[in-house]
């Protein structure tokens, strides 16, 4: 069978179809797109590169970040596009994504993967950079109940992050688990995905949003 991988538009497709909130977001194909959909998206953005021949997009320098006018959103997409093809020449580019930048928050990985021994797995932990960092993660083969995931989370030696640290706030333990639950449902029940990630999965005192899938 072969493997193909999915653009971030497209997951975040998949992802909404399960209840997991994304940002807004509009494709453009040239840089006046780019320019209205700034407009229509709202301030500040972020633009991603669409392209099947890069996966790590700001390796290749295909994303910026903190647009604040149509006109940074019409350059951007010019910056983009020549970073990209001077990175990898030939390089199809399928279109750049104009994104509502979130807030920052507690940033978390959720993903999973088939095991050739146990099938369907699932992975939690500290997302973003701190993943490769310190690797605190928490794993489960699927299927995984509302308890199970709960105690995934509780395991995190990061925990007390999203329980209150040094006296701040505790951030939305109710709805990581909702969108864990979700992202593992669609896993485990559909066949054609072998794997995935969403990182990261930026977690709010209310609320949280996949920023990457």
């Amino acid at each position: 069978m072969t493997r193909t991988l999915l653009s971030e538009a497209e997951g975040y497709a998949l992802l909404v179809a399960r209840g997991i909130p994304v940002p807004r977001y509009v494709i453009a194909a040239t840089q006046d797109e780019a320019a209205r959909a700034a407009e229509t998206t709202g301030y500040p953005l972020v633009m991603k590169v669409i392209s099947p021949d890069i996966v790590h997009k700001s390796d290749a320098g295909g994303v910026v970040t903190g647009i604040s006018s149509k006109a940074e959103a019409h350059a951007a997409f010019d910056r983009i596009t020549r970073n990209v093809l001077a990175y990898h020449p030939g390089a199809k580019i399928a279109g750049i994504m104009v994104e509502q930048q979130m807030a920052p928050g507690l940033e978390l990985i959720v993903g999973g993967k088939t095991d050739p021994a146990f099938g369907k797995v699932i992975t939690v932990g500290l997302g973003g950079k701190m993943v490769e960092l310190i690797r605190d993660v928490s794993i489960r083969v699927l299927p995984v109940g509302e308890g199970e995931i709960r105690g995934m989370i509780r395991e995190l030696r990061g925990y007390r992050l999203i329980a209150g640290f040094r006296g701040e706030m505790p951030l939305d333990e109710a709805a990581l688990v909702r969108i864990i639950g979700a992202a593992a449902g669609m896993f485990y029940s559909d066949g054609s995905i072998s794997e995935f990630d969403i990182n990261p999965l930026v977690l709010y005192k209310e609320g949280a949003c996949a920023v990457d899938a």
